[in-house]
């Protein structure tokens, strides 16, 4: 009786133990969700129908519905004005800054912008186009604002179609719904009297960057800080979306880096800042490199045969075909109306490139191309929104407002002003830049773009001032036949970025650009720029020059984590970046989140949220689904899809998609087509083309290289041939290099990194030992092949590892306290069994011990044999030859036993591990099987011993007759060899 009593006792103290703790963590939740709600800031207006006006095409009588623009910005209607009113009912100013306004209809929640303090009894305004909250009429809605904490703050509701046209919505002293006149940043006492909206502020989508997840990356980390910060052996830590950590293997990690729940993911490549473009035209960028002939004549050609500045290939007949028309068709809402898949699938292209932002976005139509998935230099970023673009701007007029930008730039509004400028090789080139001098606007914060006709005196203006330059060669050679003399600019001081243009002229991604600008400096620079100054120029350059230093383009602590990973092939690392292709892209990472990168990375990092993007012969992942994005459910594949079939313009997409030819019969349609598209032809002939969507890889890009190849001024000073030849004429299986095996050398204590003081810091956990890896277990949740957590001794996941440091004193004490129970209760049971049947129980474990044995080994040694094994062990561990043979019997164990979990034979496990079937296993696809067919049994950290076993001929690729030979004697039954030959050597 005195047993069951006990038992019941301790269980009650343990089930009773954790009620204080539970019990008060809960009152203090409800206690901050209580002062969040009880906040006085609240919603005070909305206006859902402002009267019956959509867009400017249907504003054309002003007195409809007595049209109001309320924020003055010259568009009517509901995708304009629209608006959320806040209002401070306090006696006191309430910072509101990053606090969330968000609505049940399904957009993007947004955040208010930085700096924003409401007054006592101050109220301010958000419109739809600034923020691109919709509120729906049809559908009704609640819209909800939460302070910085995600406390509720308030929330107003409203039925579907009640609305009225030019109405507001308040609520009355009782909470009613009531419609009035619309008083947008004003209240009833207020006695002045408005035509727009008073306190007007911007509400910025709120990016989903999954950025409270964690993980460590492992690999040789190159920080950018320096030329020699180059850690072999690195680690890079991230959290919230952001770098904590950053430390050598060969020393200590730093001081405050939290462990708890991470996720160690063993890359086996070369970590690097995310590379960042200066310079595109994003909304072009599914259009293929445009094939022209120069229309001019030979006396009005540059010396190489190209146009001689920017103002002239517009007028090319094709252009518009080729170009202007695949652009404005995919995006016009009467027509393709595909503006959001459109910037999407220009991101994917520049993810894929490793690119983590991203300059020359749309200024317009925010509500489809914010923050899909790279960041938009222009657009909110780190709290701030100081850069400005001219694109096509009219600075060279006397009306433009030149003191107005000064005192921009004077005040610290503007940090940053991208402008195109002197894009030619002509007289009229060069002096654009005399002309912007001349008004004072070369400052500091000038980005010129291009400066292909800048000479020395130029650029020493631009250096005087700390001006930069952005070059983009390719694009040059391809509309002029040369580029900028960034010798003379680099000699002159000037910081220079690199950044490819755009599609129809210029690489698809920074990754791409670095070729034609090492090409350039090789054969015609003379090597002027070192490898790590060319790498310079896609990372911390265009950092620095946009004022986002203290931000991204290294890696280093308490920077955010925008970041690439390459495949290691190259001893230099900055030569690893260079010649970069795109099978070598491992992951791709935006403020925390993993949005691009090999299969098993992206399904150690993202989960199942991901969907295959193929190249030729290499298969990469993707995620580009977000529920806090505009059409934030389509896949790349719908995106891919659409915009294929739009880019071919066949009458029945047409008829079937176009609101311009609702109504219309065939005969109809065939003539107004003609009419509408036979731009400068004026001939009524429909010159829409049937064009081939601009593919995300260069890889396998045949048209790319042609076009390239063919045009005779972009190949008059280079041989753009060697763009293929030199660097995407690679030797691979399944997107591994072939008889690729770089060595790097082991670092020493404290290489330069900057730890923020983490010497005294000792990792915990003991070393991740082969002997204690649990080959054997079925529970081995090993999703990456090294996901034990740092601190959790050797062989314990990570979800059962609980950080004892970061434990409240409560919890300490509950702990202590269960352990107390816990001991007691073991003493216990050992008097027990010292008194009654132990004999019989300790015979027992000798059985289960002897049946353990059994399972693991078919053909076990005899008993003493096994008794001795730790003598022999330790004989064994006295010879490195031993010791090789004996990891390699190790990891052909690890693999029989991973044959036996899935009941495979050899032939069949090769079969699964082979996913090209092509006979021949690399390492990619070891990894993919590691976290698939082999889980459980083979880790990451095997990798390298799997090659050295089953590769006997060094080749880097692993031959089913090599497996078998390996596994013979690990199954009673071997099947007969089929005939497989080897894959041809690619081209």
């Amino acid at each position: 009786m005195r047993r069951p009593v006990l038992t019941i006792a301790i269980l009650a103290i343990m089930i009773l133990a954790p009620w204080s703790l539970t019990t008060s963590a809960l009152e203090e939740n409800e206690q901050n969700m209580t002062i969040g709600r009880a906040g006085n800031i609240v919603i005070s207006e909305l206006l859902i129908s402002p009267n019956n006006l959509v867009s400017n095409s249907t504003s054309g009588n002003m007195n409809v519905y007595n049209a109001t623009d309320w924020n003055g910005d010259g568009d009517y209607g509901k995708y304009s004005d629209q608006f959320i009113e806040i209002w401070n009912s306090g006696d006191s100013t309430v910072d509101v800054s990053d606090w969330v306004l968000s609505t049940t209809s399904g957009s993007p929640p947004c955040q208010i912008a930085w700096n924003t303090n409401i007054s006592a009894d101050g109220r301010i305004v958000i419109f739809r186009a600034d923020s691109d909250l919709d509120l729906s009429y049809f559908d009704g809605e609640t819209v909800t604002i939460t302070d910085d904490s995600a406390n509720v703050v308030d929330t107003m509701t409203f039925p579907e179609k009640d609305s009225f046209y030019g109405k507001s919505y308040v609520e009355d002293s009782n909470g009613n719904l009531v419609k009035v006149t619309p008083t947008p940043g004003w209240g009833p006492s207020d006695t002045g009297t408005y035509t727009v909206a008073q306190n007007i502020v911007k509400c910025y989508k709120v990016s989903n960057t999954d950025s409270s997840r964690a993980f460590l990356l492992q690999g040789r980390v190159v920080t950018m800080e320096s030329e020699t910060g180059v850690i072999n052996q690195g680690n890079v830590m991230v959290r919230d979306g952001k770098i904590t950590g950053v430390w050598s293997s060969a020393d200590q990690p730093p001081a405050g880096v939290d462990f708890t729940n991470v996720p160690i993911v063993e890359t086996e490549g070369t970590i690097y800042p995310g590379l960042i473009d200066l310079h595109n035209h994003m909304h072009y960028n599914h259009i293929p490199l445009w094939d022209f002939n120069v229309h001019l004549n030979e006396n009005q050609r540059s010396d190489e045969g190209g146009y001689t500045n920017r103002y002239q290939w517009g007028d090319n007949w094709d252009y518009g075909p080729s170009i202007t028309w695949m652009k404005n068709n995919i995006q016009d809402r009467d027509r393709w109306d595909m503006a959001s898949e459109q910037m999407k699938y220009a991101e994917v292209q520049l993810v894929a490139g490793g690119v983590t932002a991203v300059q020359g976005s749309p200024s317009s139509g925010t509500q489809a191309w914010d923050s899909i998935l790279a960041r938009n230099v222009e657009l909110y970023n780190f709290g701030q929104d100081n850069v400005q673009t001219c694109a096509v701007c009219s600075w060279n007029e006397n009306s433009y407002n030149s003191q107005g930008k000064l005192a921009d730039m004077a005040d610290g509004d503007l940090e940053a002003w991208f402008i195109h400028l002197s894009e030619g090789v002509d007289s009229s080139s060069k002096q654009e830049f005399e002309d912007l001098y001349a008004k004072g606007l070369v400052k500091e914060q000038t980005m010129v773009i291009h400066g292909t006709g800048l000479d020395r005196a130029q650029f020493d203006k631009m250096a005087a001032v700390n001006a930069d330059l952005i070059w983009s060669p390719l694009s040059n050679l391809l509309l002029y036949g040369d580029t900028t003399d960034v010798v003379e600019a680099d000699n002159a001081g000037v910081r220079i970025s690199l950044a490819p243009d755009w599609g129809p002229s210029g690489s698809k991604s920074n990754l791409h650009e670095l070729k034609t600008a090492d090409l350039w400096n090789t054969e015609i620079l003379n090597n002027h720029f070192t490898n790590y100054e060319l790498a310079q120029m896609v990372t911390s350059n265009p950092a620095a020059a946009t004022g986002w230093g203290n931000f991204v383009g290294q890696v280093k602590a308490d920077l955010y984590a925008d970041l690439v990973v390459l495949d290691t092939f190259h001893e230099d690392p900055y030569r690893n970046l260079i010649e970069a292709i795109d099978a070598d892209v491992r992951l791709t990472v935006i403020q925390g989140k993993a949005v691009f990168g090999d299969v098993d990375i992206m399904q150690e990092l993202q989960g199942n949220d991901w969907e295959y993007l193929n190249g030729t012969d290499f298969q990469k992942a993707v995620d580009i689904t977000s529920m806090t994005e505009v059409d934030g459910t389509q896949t790349f594949q719908e995106i891919e899809s659409g915009l294929a079939m739009a880019m071919r313009n066949e009458f029945e997409d047409i008829k079937a998609n176009w609101v311009d030819v609702d109504g219309m019969t065939d005969t109809e349609i065939n003539a107004w087509l003609g009419t509408s598209f036979d731009g400068d032809y004026r001939d009524e002939v429909n010159h829409l083309k049937n064009l081939t969507l601009d593919p995300i890889y260069t890889t396998g890009d045949d048209r790319y290289f042609d076009v390239i190849n063919r045009s005779t001024h972009a190949n008059f000073h280079v041989d753009l041939g060697k763009l293929y030849d030199n660097y995407y004429d690679v030797e691979m299986v399944n997107g591994d290099r072939v008889n690729v095996n770089v060595q790097l050398p082991d670092d020493t204590s404290n290489p330069g990194n900057n730890n923020n003081g983490g010497g005294n810091t000792v990792l915990p956990g003991p070393d991740d030992n082969s002997g204690n890896d649990n080959t054997g277990s079925t529970n081995n949740t090993d999703n990456s092949g090294s996901n034990q957590e740092p601190g959790a001794p050797s062989g314990q996941d990570d979800d059962e590892f609980v950080d004892d440091a970061k434990a409240d004193d409560d919890t300490k004490r509950q702990l202590t306290l269960i352990l107390v129970i816990i001991v007691i209760a073991m003493l216990f049971a050992l008097f027990i069994i010292s008194k009654t049947g132990g004999d019989e129980l300790l015979e027992s474990g000798e059985a289960l011990i002897e049946k353990m044995w059994d399972d693991e080994n078919p053909e076990p040694e005899a008993e003493e044999n096994v008794n001795d094994s730790a003598s022999s062990v330790e004989e064994d561990s006295t010879s490195a030859e031993s010791q090789d043979v004996s990891q390699s019997e190790e990891t052909k164990q690890k693999v029989a036993n991973a044959m036996k979990s899935a009941g495979l034979s050899a032939v069949r496990m090769f079969a699964k591990i082979d996913q090209t079937s092509d006979g021949f296993v690399s390492r990619r696809e070891l990894r993919t099987a590691i976290s698939g067919i082999l889980k459980g049994n083979v880790k990451m950290k095997d990798i390298d011993s799997m090659m050295t076993t089953f590769d006997s001929n060094g080749d880097g690729v692993i031959s089913l007759d090599e497996f078998l030979a390996e596994m013979e004697d690990k199954q009673s039954f071997v099947p007969k060899l089929p005939e497989m030959a080897p894959p041809p050597k690619k081209k």
